[in-house]
C-alpha cells in the first residue's frame, strides 16, 4: 500500500448494498478514513452472504476485498446468554492473523465486540473495536418490552471481556462510550486484570449533505413517510404509531413506508403506501415531504434519522430518535407516539411551524456533521499513532467546537486454500 496508513476492516455483514444502519456505518466509516489518507482491507465473515453485484461494489470501493464464508454458529456457551466468543470461530482468526503477516498494517478495526476474538495474540500494532452498539444483557431489555431477543446478545462480564482485548474502543454516541467507561472501571472494582482498559471515544456517523450536492426536490407526493429495516424496534415503533393513527377519529394522516421493513407482515390498519425497497435513497426522500421516526426504544444511534436529515427533509421523531444527536426543537423530542400523533397533525395544519421544522432539521444536521467530522480527524490522528494524547482529547471535546465551523466547510479467508481475495488494480 502507498498510504500512510494502512488498516484492516474486519466485519461480519457486507459493506454493500448500504440498506441497513450497520452497512451505512461501515461503509461511511471506512470513505471518512478513506479521505483522511488511509488505505483500507475489508474482510468480509459472510454471514449474510455474498452476491457477485456486492462482490463487485465491495472490491471497487475497498483497496483489497477478502471474503471468507461463514460457519453455522454453535451451541451457546452459556445456558442464557451467547459467550462472547461463540460467533466468531478459529479460522476467521487465523485468517485474520495470515492477513497481519502478509500486509504488514497499521491498525485494525473490528465490528462488533463479539467478533473481538481475532485481536487476541494479533500483531498489528492499533487494535480497535467499532462497537455499533452494547449487547450486554441485550436480551432481557428485549424480552421487558415483549420482543423476542434475536440475534448476539450476552453478559456485562463478558463484553468487558471482549473490550478489553482492544486499544481504542469506539461508541457510536457519547452515552455509550460513557457506559462502555463504566463497564470497565466496574470490571476494575470487581478484581479483574489493572491495565486491560481500551481508550474509549466517540465517532459518530457522517452522511454527505445531499441537498446541497446535486440533489433536487421536487414536489413530494406524500406528507409524511417512514424508512426503515426490519429489526424488531422498528416494526414495534411503526405498529405502535399505526395504532395512534387509529384512533385518529377527524381526518387521516397518510403516509408512506419503504426499506426492507415492508417484508414483514406488518398488518397495518392506517393503510400507509407501501413503497418496498426502493432503487434508490433518494427515490424515497424525493417523494416524501416530512420523515417521521416513532422510535420507541432501541438502543445505538438511529442512523435512518441522520441520513433523513442529509437529504434535507424536515423531520419529526421522539427522544430516541434523535438520541446521540444535539437536537434542541421540540419536534425532535418527542415523548411518546401520541405526541408524535399531535406533532404530525401540527405539521400537517400549520405553513409555520413546518418551516421551522425544515430550518432547525437542517441546523441538526450542520452542527451535527461538524462534531462527526472533528471526531474522525481525532480517530485518523490516534491510529497513525502520533500525539495520541491529543487525538483523545479532540474527541472527547469535538463538541466544544461546533459554533466555530461554518456549516459551508465541513466536509461536504477461510484457511488459505479457500480465502477468495479481489486485489485492486
Amino acid at each position: 500500500m502507498s498510504a500512510d496508513l494502512r488498516i484492516l476492516v474486519v466485519s461480519p455483514v457486507p459493506s454493500h448494498p448500504p440498506n441497513q444502519g450497520n452497512a451505512a456505518r461501515i461503509l461511511a466509516f471506512g470513505r471518512e478514513l478513506q479521505l483522511r489518507g488511509a488505505a483500507l482491507d475489508y474482510l468480509y465473515y459472510g454471514m449474510e452472504g455474498l452476491t457477485n453485484d456486492q462482490r463487485t461494489a465491495m472490491s471497487a470501493f475497498w483497496h483489497r476485498f477478502f471474503f471468507l464464508a461463514s460457519s453455522p454458529n454453535k451451541r451457546p456457551s452459556h445456558a442464557s446468554r451467547w459467550g462472547i466468543d461463540d460467533w466468531c470461530p478459529e479460522e476467521l482468526c487465523n485468517t485474520v492473523k495470515e492477513l497481519a503477516r502478509t500486509h504488514r498494517y497499521d491498525a485494525i478495526v473490528v465490528n462488533y465486540v463479539w467478533m473481538s476474538r481475532v485481536l487476541v495474540d494479533l500483531d498489528i500494532p492499533c487494535k480497535v473495536i467499532d462497537t455499533h452498539d452494547l449487547f450486554s444483557d441485550r436480551h432481557k431489555m428485549l424480552e421487558e418490552n415483549d420482543l423476542d431477543p434475536r440475534w448476539f446478545f450476552t453478559s456485562v462480564d463478558e463484553e468487558r471481556k471482549g473490550f478489553a482485548r482492544a486499544d481504542v474502543v469506539i461508541g457510536i454516541q457519547d452515552n455509550e462510550a460513557a457506559r462502555i467507561r463504566s463497564m470497565q472501571e466496574a470490571g476494575q472494582g470487581e478484581g479483574h486484570a489493572v491495565g486491560q482498559r481500551a481508550q474509549v471515544v466517540t465517532v459518530g456517523h457522517i452522511i454527505a449533505p445531499h441537498f446541497l450536492l446535486g440533489y433536487r426536490k421536487a414536489e413530494a407526493f406524500f406528507q409524511f413517510g417512514y424508512l426503515g429495516s426490519a429489526n424488531p424496534w422498528n416494526v414495534r415503533s411503526v405498529r405502535a404509531l399505526d395504532a395512534a393513527l387509529m384512533a385518529e377519529t377527524r381526518e387521516p394522516l397518510g403516509w408512506a413506508l419503504a426499506g426492507t421493513i415492508c417484508r414483514r407482515e406488518l398488518h397495518l390498519k392506517s393503510g400507509p403506501y407501501k413503497m418496498g425497497l426502493v432503487d434508490t435513497l433518494a427515490d424515497f426522500y424525493r417523494n416524501v415531504d416530512c420523515v417521521i421516526n416513532p422510535m420507541i426504544g432501541g438502543t445505538g444511534l438511529k442512523i435512518k434519522t441522520v441520513e433523513a436529515l442529509s437529504f434535507g427533509n424536515p423531520v419529526i421523531g421522539t427522544l430516541d430518535a434523535f438520541e446521540g444527536m444535539p437536537a434542541n426543537h421540540a419536534l425532535h423530542a418527542l415523548a411518546t407516539v401520541d405526541d408524535m400523533l399531535e406533532a404530525m397533525k401540527d405539521y400537517r395544519s400549520i405553513p409555520a411551524l413546518r418551516a421551522e421544522v425544515l430550518r432547525a432539521s437542517r441546523e441538526l444536521y450542520f452542527h451535527y456533521m461538524a462534531d462527526v467530522s472533528q471526531q474522525y480527524d481525532a480517530l485518523a490522528a490516534l491510529l497513525r499513532k502520533g500525539d495520541a494524547g491529543a487525538a483523545a482529547d479532540r474527541l472527547a471535546a469535538g463538541r466544544h467546537a461546533l459554533g466555530q465551523i461554518a456549516p459551508e466547510a465541513q466536509p461536504v479467508v477461510r484457511a488459505r486454500n479457500r480465502m477468495v481475495r479481489s486485489d485492486p488494480a
